[in-house]
């Protein structure tokens, strides 16, 4: 059971009791306790009385959302730091992917709460809304580019299509590495065992094809051929 220190506890009452109160909710993420999180046990945690904890969160949904936003501002951080600032677009989306995967696999439980957890949309506030988008956005502006270097012609469907594609393939592989999905189907079809993505340098093998490919799509797309 998550505990906390007497004297830990006592400080909060002096300090940010709301920034407390996610800081609690954060330590039941990491070990992998959200089922047991609720606002009355983060009040015994922080060392407060249950009614004081709705004097900053209404419910269980505001506390998430204040999670979820220190989570989504952890994640666009982590972007910064991976992601080489280059004139290259395509290897820019390359090490976007590849900062994905690695925070996913760093990070599971707290990827977990950003992807598998959804809040009701009226809860969304605008700052929200601005730091939960960046990396799609980031991402959307990086293939934007890709078919810009090459002189492609694109309408704003084409580029939102492509983003949503990367994206979907990209979680598509992090979720099926990690339930095992991926490495039974290469056990049970005889595969070769480099597609079973057992280690790093398998799954960043896969995405650089995965890039790859992606741009070899964008550079031989023909608008016509759907008319």
């Amino acid at each position: 059971m998550l505990g906390e220190d007497q004297s830990q506890r006592e400080g909060y009452h002096h300090g940010n009791v709301k920034e407390a109160l996610v800081d609690a909710a954060m330590n039941f993420i990491e070990a992998d306790d959200i089922d047991s999180l609720s606002l009355r046990a983060l009040a015994k945690q922080v060392g407060i009385t249950p009614s004081a904890v709705y004097n900053h969160f209404s419910d269980k949904n505001a506390l998430m959302l204040a999670v979820k936003l220190r989570l989504y501002t952890e994640i666009d951080e982590y972007f910064e730091s991976h992601c080489k600032i280059s004139d290259d677009p395509q290897q820019y989306l390359l090490d976007m992917c590849l900062a994905y995967y690695h925070y996913a696999a760093e990070n599971p439980t707290r990827f977990h709460i950003l992807f598998n957890s959804t809040l009701p949309k009226e809860w969304s506030t605008p700052e929200f809304v601005d730091v939960s988008c960046r990396c799609i956005a980031r991402a959307r502006q990086t293939v934007l580019k890709i078919y810009n270097k090459y002189n492609i012609p694109c309408t704003e469907v084409d580029v939102v299509n492509t983003t949503l594609l990367i994206w979907s393939q990209l979680h598509g592989i992090i979720e099926l590495k990690k339930t095992g999905s991926i490495k039974a189907a290469v056990a049970y079809q005889d595969w070769p065992e480099s597609c079973a993505l057992s280690n790093d340098e398998d799954v960043t093998r896969l995405i650089r094809q995965h890039v790859t490919m992606t741009v070899n799509a964008i550079l031989n797309f023909n608008h016509e051929e759907l008319q």
